[in-house]
C-alpha cells in the first residue's frame, strides 16, 4: 500500500477544465518591465502585458503573476492601445492552491478514497464525506469514521477561489481584438542600499573609491529582463511605520557601464543601464560608480566633554584619539555623483603590499559639492588623558555659573612622523576660554577646537580655562 500522509495525494477530475471561466493573462503574454526601487522597504512595478480577446463586451480576465506583496489599492491599469477597455471590478485572488488549501473547500461535502496495493493496482474506490481536517483528516464512509488515508483522494474540481498563485482578477469592458494594458503597482519586499570601498593610498592623501548598488528583492516573484530604476531619498508615506532592511550581500562583480543619475523631483533617480534580471530572493549587486586618486585628508580627533558643576572626573581620564579620513563629493575631486546613503568600508595596504580592512562608517545621503567625513577606528599609538585641574563655583542657587581649568596631554607613541590632532571642547551652555595655552577657534556655539601637531615620541599639553554660564 502507498504510506499514508498528514495530506494525502490529490487527483482532480477531468471536471477542473471547466472551473475556471476567467480568461488567463499570464507572464507570457509579457512585453515590457519596469521596476523602481525605493530606501523605504517599496517597489513601484510597470508590467505591460497584450493579450487578445475572441468577443468584446464583459469578460473576466485573470492576470497572473504579480507580487504577493502587491498592495491592491495602488493597482492602476492604463489601457495604451485603440480599443476599449475599461476595468469595472478588481478583486486580488491570494487564496493559493496547496493540498491542505483544496481540502478545506471540501470539508462537509463528498469525496472519492482510493486504495492501492503493495503493487500499485488499484483494489478499492468508495465514497466518503470529508468531516474535519484540523490535525489530520477525518472521513466518513457509511458508518465508520477513519482517521486520514493510505491512498489517493479524488476529488471533482478545484474551486474558483483558489489559485496557482497570486493573482488579480478583473471584470473589465473591452472591445474585440488585441489589447495592451500597462499594470502599475506598488509592492512591498523590495530595496535597495549603496555600499563603498574607500582603498586609501600609502601616502593617506589620495585614496579609490568603488560604488556598489545592492538589490534585494523578497516580493515574492522574480523580474526577469527588466528595467531597473532606484530612488535615493525618503518618500513621505501615510500608514505604518516601513519595516527593516536585510543587509546585503558582498558579490565579485567587476565594471559595467556606469549606472545613470538624474535629480527627480526632490530626490535623485539611478537608472541602470542595461536590462537585468532579479530573482525572487535574489541580492544583487551593480557597480554605482569607480574613481582613482581622489584626495583625502587623514585627521586624528578627540572629543572633550566639559564637566557639569560639581561632577566628579572621571574614573578613566584617558579619551580616544580617533582616525578620520575626509574628502569632497566634487567634480574637482574627480567625483560630484550625489552619493546615496550607505556604508564606507576602508581599506589600506600594509607593508607587504596586502590590503587589510581598516575601519567602516556609515553616510547619510551626500549631495555633490558637500563634504564626506569617515570615522576609521581608534587610533593605537596616540593618547588623550583629560584632568580638570581647578574648578570654582560662581554661581547662586537660581544660577549655574562656573570656571575651569581642564589640562588635556597628547602623546604621540609612534616610532616617526609627526600628528596633527584637532581637540574638540565642547560645554554644555555659554563658554568663554579666559585663558589658554594654544590658539583655538569656535567651532560653533558649543565647542572651540584646538589643532596640534606633536612629534613622534613627545607630549604636547593643552591647558585653558574657561568660564561658564547656563
Amino acid at each position: 500500500m502507498k504510506p499514508a500522509n498528514t495530506i494525502p495525494l490529490i487527483v482532480l477530475s477531468i471536471a477542473f477544465l471547466n472551473a475556471q471561466t476567467a480568461i488567463p493573462v499570464s507572464a507570457a503574454d509579457r512585453t515590457g518591465l519596469e521596476v523602481t526601487i525605493y530606501n523605504q522597504n517599496l517597489g513601484l512595478v510597470k508590467d505591460t502585458r497584450t493579450f487578445k480577446l475572441a468577443k468584446g463586451g464583459r469578460v473576466e480576465l485573470l492576470l497572473e503573476e504579480v507580487a504577493p506583496k502587491v498592495q491592491t489599492e495602488t493597482v492602476l491599469p492604463v489601457p495604451q492601445g485603440k480599443g476599449r477597455f475599461t476595468v469595472l471590478e478588481q478583486n486580488y485572488e491570494y487564496d493559493l492552491l496547496t493540498p491542505r488549501t483544496l481540502l478545506s473547500k471540501y470539508v462537509g461535502k463528498q469525496v472519492e478514497l482510493l486504495t492501492y496495493d503493495q503493487n500499485n493496482k488499484l483494489v478499492e474506490r468508495k465514497k466518503a464525506t470529508l468531516l474535519s481536517l484540523n490535525e489530520k483528516a477525518i472521513y466518513q464512509v457509511g458508518n465508520d469514521i477513519h482517521i486520514e488515508h493510505p491512498g489517493e483522494v479524488v476529488l471533482p474540481e478545484v474551486p474558483d477561489d483558489l489559485v496557482a498563485r497570486p493573482s488579480l482578477r478583473w471584470l473589465a469592458e473591452a472591445d474585440k481584438g488585441s489589447h495592451t494594458v500597462q499594470i502599475s503597482y506598488l509592492t512591498g519586499g523590495m530595496s535597495w542600499k549603496a555600499d563603498y570601498v574607500l582603498k586609501v593610498n600609502p601616502d593617506k592623501s589620495s585614496a579609490d573609491i568603488t560604488g556598489w548598488i545592492t538589490l534585494n528583492n523578497e516580493s515574492g516573484i522574480a523580474y526577469p529582463d527588466a528595467a531597473v530604476k532606484l530612488v535615493a531619498g525618503t518618500i513621505h508615506r501615510a500608514g505604518p511605520k516601513k519595516r527593516p532592511r536585510r543587509e546585503g550581500l558582498q558579490l565579485a562583480m567587476r565594471a559595467a557601464p556606469q549606472v545613470r543619475e538624474e535629480a527627480f523631483m526632490d530626490y535623485h533617480l539611478y537608472t541602470i543601464p542595461w536590462s537585468t534580471t532579479i530573482g525572487h530572493k535574489q541580492q544583487k549587486q551593480v557597480e554605482l560608480l569607480s574613481q582613482t586618486g581622489i584626495a583625502v585628508e587623514q585627521e586624528y580627533t578627540v572629543s572633550i566633554v566639559g564637566a557639569a558643576p560639581g561632577r566628579q572626573r572621571s574614573s578613566d581620564p584617558k579619551r580616544p584619539v580617533m582616525t578620520t579620513f575626509n574628502f569632497r563629493n566634487s567634480a574637482a575631486n574627480k567625483l560630484g555623483m550625489p552619493l546615496p546613503a550607505g556604508i564606507v568600508r576602508i581599506y589600506s595596504a600594509d607593508q607587504a603590499g596586502s590590503l587589510q580592512f581598516a575601519g567602516e562608517d556609515r553616510i547619510g545621503h551626500t549631495p555633490r559639492d558637500e563634504p564626506v567625513r569617515l570615522t576609521a577606528g581608534q587610533a593605537f599609538d596616540l593618547v588623550a588623558e583629560m584632568r580638570r585641574t581647578n574648578y570654582q563655583n560662581l554661581g547662586s542657587r537660581d544660577q549655574i555659573k562656573y570656571e575651569q581649568s581642564t589640562e588635556v596631554a597628547l602623546r604621540n607613541r609612534k616610532p616617526k612622523g609627526s600628528a596633527r590632532i584637532k581637540v574638540y571642547a565642547r560645554f554644555n551652555g555659554d563658554w568663554d576660554i579666559r585663558k589658554s595655552n594654544h590658539d583655538f577657534v569656535k567651532e560653533d556655539a558649543f565647542t572651540a577646537l584646538f589643532t596640534v601637531d606633536v612629534p613622534a615620541g613627545k607630549e604636547v599639553k593643552i591647558t585653558y580655562t574657561a568660564r561658564v554660564e547656563q
